[in-house]
């Protein structure tokens, strides 16, 4: 569980919204993006959450969690940009994951373009009509 405060007045912090809460074990890191309005958090359950704080009183997740195949807690670190965030878990290896959908959108089209055909489509999505999401190959 991850809880944030509202500390305009140190004297006086106070609990801004409800607590965030999915990781099954122990929040052991936690960082913001550069504009303040994404939190990234790291636990013992091996998955890194993302939080949208912009407005820290209705703070929501963000998409699934990852898992970035660690067994421990994770260091985490975005990028000045804010679309790239990097994942260590202490061992040998950092993760990057690249946080910008359109960016990850192109990529998933230009790898799997003429995967979804219309006769696979209709087999796996027969209430819908064709509209496969990288368009037509």
């Amino acid at each position: 569980t991850v809880r944030l405060w509202d500390v305009t007045d140190p004297r006086g912090a106070r609990a801004a919204g409800s607590p965030l809460t999915g990781h099954s074990e122990a929040v052991v890191s936690l960082t913001y993006s550069r504009d303040g309005r994404t939190l990234a958090s790291g636990g013992n359950d091996s998955t890194v959450r993302l939080w949208n704080v912009g407005d820290p009183s209705d703070a929501v997740p963000i998409g699934q969690s990852m898992s970035p195949n660690a067994k421990t807690g994770n260091f985490l670190a975005f990028s000045p940009s804010t679309h790239m965030l990097g994942v260590s878990s202490g061992s040998d290896t950092i993760r990057l994951w690249n946080l910008d959908v359109d960016v990850a959108i192109r990529r998933i089209c230009a790898t799997t373009r003429g995967v979804l055909t219309p006769r696979k489509w209709h087999e796996y999505l027969p209430r819908l009509s064709y509209d496969p999401p990288c368009g037509t190959s």
